[in-house]
C-alpha cells in the first residue's frame, strides 16, 4: 500500500531517511486553470534505498509545515532527480520560496542517449526499462480528495521508475557528458526562469516586432499594469487582457474609454472595470517620450564569406539535430549560428555547446574536417 503523509508527524520521519540517502526521485502533480500561480497538489518521492511516499500538501495548514522537506530540497548532498524538471521547480520554489540545489534532470541527459531533449518520461522508462506507464491521469483533477486508487498509481509510478531510469542513465554516461550537464541543471535552478516581476513582462510579449518606440513603450506599461494585476490576485494574466490585445492598444493608441471598445476581443467587463487605468497609462506614455524604449540595435547582416560558413554550420547542425533526434531549433538557431561565425567565446551552453558548437569550432579552426559517408555529414 503507498504511503501517502498527511500531518507532519509522518513527514518528519521520511524526511530523516531521505537525508541519509545520496539521492531521491521526485515529481509533483499541480493544477494551473484559473490561477497566476501553479497550485500545489501532490508530491511523489522515492528515495535511492526503495522508499516511496506521496505527500498531500493540500492535508497540511500552510506550506511551511514541509519545512523538513524542504530542507531535502536544499540539502546539496542529496541528488534530486527529476524527469522535465523546470515547472516542478517553478511550483517548488514558489510554494517554499527557496531554490532546490543538486538536481538531474533524466530529460535532458536523455540528449546524450540520442533521445533529443523533449522526449516523456513514459517513451524513456519503456526504452530503457520494457515497461509501459498508464498515461490516463495526465489531465485529471489533482486538487480534489480523496484520490482515487487510479491517481496514487499513476503519481507513484512517476517516482518508481524514475529511480531506476535514473541509475541507467548515470551508469551509460560518461563522467565529461555528466559534468556537462550540471552547466544545464544549473541554468535550471535560475531563479530568473521563475520571478515575473511586473516591470520585465512586456519582454515577454508576443507579436512585437515591428513596432516604434512609442508602441512599445504602451505594450510595456499595459504588460506590467496586466502582471500586476494578475499576481495581486493570483488569476491567470489573459483572462484580463491578451497579448493581441495589448499589442492592438499600442498600434493605435485610443484616447477614450469608449474608443477601447473598438478594440478587437476585449471584453467590455474589462474594458468597464479598468479601461480608464489603461488610458491613464497611455496618457503618462504620451507625456513621457524620454521613457519610451531605445531602438534595439541588431547585428549587422552577414558578410558573403559569413554566410558561406552559417550555411555549414547549418548543415552540420542539421545532421547533429537529426542524430540525437532533437529539433534543429532546439539546438541552435540563426543568431546562435551568426555569433558562432564570429566569436571565437562560447555563444551556447551545456549539452548544447557539447555537441554542436564545440565541433563546428573545430571545423572552423580546421582541426577536423567534414565528410559525407553513408549520404551523412561525419566529422573525422
Amino acid at each position: 500500500m503507498t504511503n501517502i503523509i498527511t500531518n507532519t508527524d509522518a513527514l518528519a520521519p521520511f524526511c530523516a531517511h531521505l537525508q541519509t540517502c545520496k539521492w531521491m526521485a521526485i515529481d509533483t502533480e499541480f493544477m494551473r486553470v484559473d490561477t497566476y500561480y501553479p497550485e500545489l497538489c501532490l508530491i511523489q518521492v522515492q528515495s535511492s534505498a526503495g522508499q516511496l511516499a506521496l505527500i498531500d500538501p493540500l492535508a497540511f495548514n500552510q506550506m511551511q509545515d514541509l519545512k523538513v522537506f524542504w530542507d531535502c530540497l536544499s540539502n546539496p548532498n542529496l541528488i534530486k532527480v527529476f524527469h522535465s524538471a523546470r515547472q516542478d521547480i517553478e511550483v517548488l520554489y514558489q510554494v517554499s520560496q527557496q531554490m532546490p540545489v543538486a538536481i538531474f534532470d533524466t530529460q535532458i541527459a536523455g540528449v546524450f542517449l540520442n533521445y533529443g531533449n523533449l522526449a516523456g518520461l513514459a517513451k524513456m522508462v519503456e526504452a530503457e526499462l520494457g515497461i509501459l506507464l498508464e498515461k490516463d491521469q495526465t489531465r485529471t483533477h489533482w486538487e480534489r480528495r480523496p484520490l482515487s486508487d487510479k491517481q496514487i498509481a499513476y503519481a507513484a509510478d512517476d517516482v518508481k521508475y524514475l529511480a531506476p531510469l535514473y541509475e541507467k542513465i548515470v551508469q551509460q554516461l560518461s563522467q565529461e557528458q555528466l559534468a556537462v550537464l550540471q552547466a544545464d541543471f544549473q541554468d535550471l535552478l535560475n531563479p530568473i526562469h521563475y520571478d515575473n516581476p511586473p516591470v520585465e513582462a512586456g519582454h515577454k510579449l508576443k507579436g512585437t516586432k515591428g513596432l516604434n518606440a512609442k508602441q512599445l513603450a504602451i505594450c510595456f506599461r499595459l504588460a506590467e499594469w496586466r502582471e500586476h494585476f494578475a499576481i495581486t490576485r493570483n488569476k491567470p494574466k489573459r483572462w484580463v487582457l491578451s497579448d493581441e490585445c495589448i499589442v492592438d492598444i499600442a498600434k493605435r493608441p485610443p484616447i477614450t474609454v469608449e474608443a477601447l471598445y473598438k478594440v478587437p476581443n476585449i471584453k467590455s467587463s474589462s474594458i468597464k472595470s479598468y479601461g480608464a487605468e489603461w488610458i491613464a497609462i497611455i496618457d503618462d506614455v504620451f507625456q513621457h517620450p524620454e521613457t519610451w524604449p531605445a531602438k534595439v540595435s541588431h547585428p549587422a547582416p552577414p558578410s558573403s564569406e559569413e554566410a558561406k560558413l552559417i550555411d555549414l554550420a547549418q548543415a552540420l547542425l542539421t545532421q547533429i539535430a537529426h542524430d540525437i533526434n532533437c529539433p534543429p531549433n532546439n539546438l541552435a538557431n540563426k543568431a546562435d549560428l551568426l555569433a558562432m561565425v564570429r566569436s571565437s567565446s562560447a555563444v551556447l551552453k551545456g549539452w548544447r555547446h557539447f555537441v554542436f558548437e564545440q565541433p563546428f569550432k573545430k571545423l572552423l579552426l580546421g582541426e577536423v574536417s567534414l565528410k559525407i559517408q553513408n549520404q551523412q555529414l561525419t566529422l573525422e
